[in-house]
């Protein structure tokens, strides 16, 4: 038996779990974006490659940026297990988003709701800025956000259990605390894994940080780092954004003005 009781940072430790429990909604949307503006596509916060392997099943080529150690083997494990076509077209780089320089211009840059791993507006403006310097002059860059105005002060939440092929189940605890003077919110997210007999087998606790990006500061933030707004989206579905929405998905090219 083992149990991991010592929070860790942000997923580390953790990325074995993050497909189990990951919503898969918007990969029709990126694929579309992918057909519409074409590729090399640059993937920042790419994960597990959750959306990079399946933009490289449709045929794209992903460059796919990622700091988590933990993250990275799982990506590099699931790529082990795809045809040699489809691992040919993702490259899997280890960095941090907020200073990267691969020396390549791409006209799909899409960053999964991970720009809140960028704590401060000193990082957050850093990540924006390296990406409009790898984006094509025609290029389109893609924000989704989850907006600071629709989180909860304070939430505890419970998933469906999770069944694995070799009979063990995981179910994920969470609580979320948001500190709105401070402008973060901290996630703590509990993993039990248990047997087929559900015998206890193992906890693993995470703690991460994310950063409460209110619209009005994103809108000053992308202009800033040199964009403008060319689309403003609600969800996945394309619908327009709104005040009620719990998603807001940014088109954004580069600005006139340098």
């Amino acid at each position: 038996m083992k149990k991991e009781n010592e929070a860790k940072s942000g997923y580390e430790g953790v990325g074995r779990f993050y497909d189990l429990f990951a919503d898969n909604a918007d990969i029709p949307f990126f694929l579309e974006s992918a057909k519409k503006y074409g590729s090399p596509i640059l993937d920042i916060g790419a994960g597990t490659g959750r959306v990079s392997i399946a933009l490289a099943q449709n045929g794209f080529a992903v460059v796919a940026l990622e700091q988590s150690l933990s993250m990275l083997q799982v990506a590099r494990d699931k790529l082990e297990s795809e045809s040699q076509d489809v691992a040919d077209r993702v490259t899997i780089i280890e960095g941090d988003m907020t200073k990267f320089d691969l020396d390549q211009k791409f006209p799909l840059i899409i960053i999964p709701n991970s720009i809140g791993h960028a704590i401060t507006t000193v990082d957050q403006i850093a990540t924006l800025q390296c990406i409009r310097n790898h984006l094509t002059d025609t290029g389109i860059f893609i924000l989704d956000l989850y907006p600071g105005e629709m989180q909860y002060e304070h939430a505890v939440f419970k998933e469906n259990l999770v069944a694995l092929p070799d009979g063990t189940t995981v179910e994920r605890h969470g609580e979320i605390r948001s500190d709105l003077l401070r402008k973060i919110m901290t996630v703590n997210l509990q993993y039990i894994v248990r047997d087929n007999n559900q015998d206890f087998i193992e906890e693993v606790i995470v703690e991460s940080p994310v950063a409460l990006l209110f619209n009005r500061e994103v809108d000053l933030l992308v202009q800033v780092a040199g964009f403008e707004i060319e689309k403003e989206l609600g969800d996945f579905d394309g619908s327009p954004y709104s005040s009620e929405c719990g998603h807001r998905i940014l088109i954004l090219k580069k600005s006139n003005e340098e």
